[in-house]
């Protein structure tokens, strides 16, 4: 009987790319979004704090902690507001708006947590621990990588927010990390529930997030298409009531 063995190498090129991320890193405070490892993403930088990491970021190496706030209402946030799981992101691109705020591209690479802040005053900096989750070749691995992919195409078929090109792309992709970041970030819930995603380590446990969240969310988006069609018949049915309606009092008028 032959046992199944966990692989827990990683890729020459995330070793690579370990060894090249300093130890202590600005942060950019999120709001309203969590970027996950393998987003490309633009990011509107406004806040004083926040212009200053990402200067510093440019100025230094581009690599750069993404981490969301627990609160967007927050505007100047404290280490306390921070999730401590967030993406090791670097600056691809950075464009200065005459209205003093920066837009800047961020590659999500991996998932990193806070485990130090420092001292810096005028932007948050902290030393950041690298995580590169733990990835089991098994049979259980290989369904849950196949009941997340239905689940995921269901939800795009069904969902009105999604377009349907996200499909095609998330078939070219082959890395299961990859596959269960490209579905987390396409699905439209909130941050904590998203958050929740990030903050897991282990790969079997990020896919039965995502699983558990994907049969939540086409439940409710099935509830939805059943509430539209009913509303759409009984708004049929007083249209054609008024219409019949009308046609009676002019047919009463010409007797």
């Amino acid at each position: 009987m032959s046992t199944e063995k966990e692989i827990t190498k990683k890729s020459s090129k995330e070793n690579s790319l370990i060894d090249e991320i300093p130890s202590i890193l600005p942060i950019l405070p999120l709001r309203d979004i969590v970027i996950f490892p393998y987003m490309i993403f633009p990011v509107l930088v406004g806040r004083e704090q926040s212009i200053n990491a990402a200067n510093y970021a440019l100025d230094n190496t581009k690599y750069i902690f993404l981490s969301t706030q627990k609160k967007s209402s927050i505007e100047d946030p404290l280490p306390a507001d921070l999730y401590v799981e967030g993406t090791i992101a670097k600056i691809v691109q950075i464009l200065k708006l005459p209205n003093g705020l920066l837009k800047i591209l961020v590659d999500g690479l991996l998932q990193g947590k806070i485990k130090k802040f420092t001292d810096k005053k005028n932007f948050f900096e902290a030393e950041i621990e690298v995580i590169v989750p733990e990835v089991h070749s098994d049979h259980e691995m290989n369904a849950l990588v196949r009941q997340m992919t239905q689940l995921f195409k269901d939800y795009v078929k069904i969902s009105r927010n999604v377009p349907n090109e996200t499909i095609a792309a998330f078939d070219n992709i082959e890395e299961p990390d990859r596959k269960v970041f490209y579905a987390a970030a396409n699905i439209n819930q909130s941050i904590d529930v998203k958050q929740n995603i990030l903050s897991k380590f282990v790969l079997k446990e990020q896919y039965y997030e995502v699983i558990k969240v994907l049969n939540s969310e086409i439940d409710i988006l099935k509830i939805e298409k059943e509430i539209d069609t009913k509303v759409q018949e009984n708004i049929a049915k007083t249209q054609r009531k008024f219409i019949i309606q009308e046609q009676i009092k002019i047919l009463q008028y010409y007797q």
